[in-house]
């Protein structure tokens, strides 16, 4: 009776228990592989990770929203949970890493690892990406094979106290996975055929952290009602999609970096575009996947790309982009360079002096103007009235041309600018009272 209230002590906290885990950063050493583990935020990671990385599923990710996910074959049922990848060319993988660990530890007085045999299953898939079909590989690696350290500790309101570690492995025999196939992983612990100790776990992030790769993971657990295979969201409370912590590395592993490129979307006349342009930057990688792009636009300073961004000034634009791939592969940065000009705007503007300032807005092009917003500014520091005045003139029709002005009051030199829609005008004069005379060009 007691060990059926602990079960369902931890299948309820399975489906409620949210996990708050910590900011540092952890190293994992796998048999053949050394990992930086840093906190990631968007699939993002702060830094390069192994060489021999075939497929990253955002290890280190973690949130409120994330969680653990029982992987154990009991002697009352086995739970299959299971997350996808595809690889974009051929790969061969020898070796694991994972983020998982136990629960409901104080039975085992703190952070006690209970050193379980674990399995590694790979299946193909079910023909339509949305959980695995038949089991292609299938094997248990005996705990001393498994390399751990500990990641993260949480105790429960309740006194139920989870834990998480770094696992990796060495596959006793290496798989070669097909290029755009998709393929499904398992990672369960193996319990004795009499032991009921707290069940062993896999770690999980979510679709607002960390980001879901191809398919959400899914399970497959008859003992909680879940006879067929069916998405991982429906054991939190929000439904959100959640994904698997886990990496596969292979011999040799990506060595190639990142290709980007540059495209811009304007009107171009020869080489030069006559209108705003959006840039669009897109990176692709054969093998580990793009981590991040990096751009420096006219020697602005280097800034992650996340979306298309418009430039509207005039003049020659000096681009430089590069990018890195989840390898850590650095791309060599190069330039994607391009112009500005746009025509001059179909509007003149001829500055006078008097009684107070006026301007003559013309419409040279051979198109109506409507809408034209206008200005006139004075700088001199004794303009008493008349400093800025503005106002839109409806309509100008091609050919045509409107006369507007600025009362003023004020004396002393002054510099004087009229902008009429895209236009631009500016002189100099003097204001003697309310007259502005010795009108020139600025």
């Amino acid at each position: 009776m007691k060990e059926k209230n602990i079960f369902k002590e931890a299948v309820v906290l399975l489906f409620v228990a949210l996990m708050v885990f910590s900011s540092g950063a952890v190293v994992a050493n796998t048999t053949n592989h050394k990992v930086n583990i840093d906190v990631k935020e968007a699939n993002s990671s702060g830094s390069p990770l192994n060489r021999g990385l075939v497929w990253d599923n955002v290890v280190g990710v973690h949130a409120d929203l994330g969680g653990i996910i029982v992987a154990t074959v009991r002697i009352n049922g086995t739970a299959f949970p299971a997350d996808d990848f595809k690889l974009s060319t051929q790969k061969e993988v020898d070796s694991v890493f994972w983020q998982g660990g136990y629960f409901q530890c104080q039975l085992a007085q703190g952070q006690k690892d209970y050193h379980y045999d674990w399995r590694i299953l790979f299946w193909d898939d079910d023909g339509a990406g949305t959980h695995p079909g038949n089991i292609i590989y299938n094997q248990t690696i005996s705990d001393a094979s498994i390399t751990r350290e500990f990641w993260y500790n949480y105790t429960n309101p309740n006194g139920n106290t989870y834990w998480v570690a770094n696992y990796s492995v060495q596959l006793p025999v290496n798989i070669t996975f097909n290029a755009d196939t998709t393929y499904w992983i398992t990672i369960q612990g193996i319990q004795g055929p009499t032991v009921y100790y707290p069940q062993a776990c896999w770690s999980r992030h979510n679709n607002t952290v960390g980001g879901i790769k191809l398919h959400e993971a899914v399970i497959q657990a008859a003992w909680w009602g879940y006879p067929a295979w069916t998405n991982i969201s429906v054991l939190v409370a929000d439904h959100l999609p959640h994904d698997l912590n886990y990496q596969l590395f292979g011999p040799g592993g990506d060595t190639t970096p990142p290709v980007t490129t540059c495209t811009f979307n304007g009107t171009l006349e020869g080489d030069v575009y006559v209108s705003d342009v959006i840039v669009t930057i897109t990176a692709t990688d054969d093998s580990s996947g793009v981590n991040y792009t990096k751009y420096n636009l006219d020697s602005g300073g280097w800034t992650t790309y996340t979306a298309p961004f418009t430039v509207t000034t005039d003049g020659l634009h000096v681009l430089q982009c590069y990018s890195v791939d989840f390898a850590g592969n650095v791309e060599e940065a190069h330039y994607c360079n391009f112009t500005i000009q746009h025509p001059a705007p179909p509007i003149t503007i001829t500055i006078k002096g008097g009684i107070g300032v006026s301007a003559t807005i013309k419409n040279t092009g051979t198109t109506d103007l409507t809408n034209i917003d206008w200005t006139i500014t004075l700088d001199g520091s004794l303009i008493f009235i008349g400093k800025t005045k503005g106002d839109t003139i409806a309509s100008l029709a091609a050919g045509e041309s409107v006369i507007v002005k600025d009362f003023v009051i004020g004396f002393g030199k002054t510099g004087i600018a009229v902008e009429a829609g895209t236009a631009t005008a500016n002189a100099t004069g003097t204001v003697i009272l309310f007259f502005v005379i010795g009108i020139g060009v600025a």
